[in-house]
């Protein structure tokens, strides 16, 4: 499945500046952004999580961590406070512990599709 959707949004854990940072990849403009989370949230429209199967399975059984997950977004707006996350579940992902996106109800959602998903300081909610 081709993903046609304009940013991809994701956690940045390369050393160096930009170091535990989340990162905006506008695909169109090719423009990468970065925001501190301890100050910026992110609300991301038109959904869908992103995954690579066989490098996040290489991961889980001990490879070195790579870029493997992001959240696929049509619109992304930053703000300077934290929306509200009322109704809205917690989206983990962490290939070490499971090789997909769950939540503390569901195994695997990657491919899951949600209007809206919010980030709140390190995590993510949808």
């Amino acid at each position: 499945m081709k993903n046609l959707k304009r940013y991809r949004v994701r956690f940045h854990l390369a050393k160096g500046d930009n170091f535990m940072q989340w990162q905006v990849f506008d695909k169109q403009n090719n423009i990468k952004e970065y925001h501190d989370p301890e100050t910026r949230s992110i609300i991301m429209r038109n959904c869908m999580l992103g995954n690579q199967p066989a490098t996040a399975q290489k991961i889980f059984n001990g490879d070195n961590k790579t870029v493997c997950a992001w959240v696929a977004c049509e619109e992304v707006v930053v703000v300077d406070s934290v929306p509200s996350l009322n109704r809205m579940e917690h989206y983990k992902y962490n290939p070490r512990k499971n090789p997909h996106w769950f939540t503390d109800n569901t195994n695997n959602a990657d491919g899951r599709k949600l209007k809206i998903m919010v980030t709140n300081k390190r995590k993510v909610y949808g």
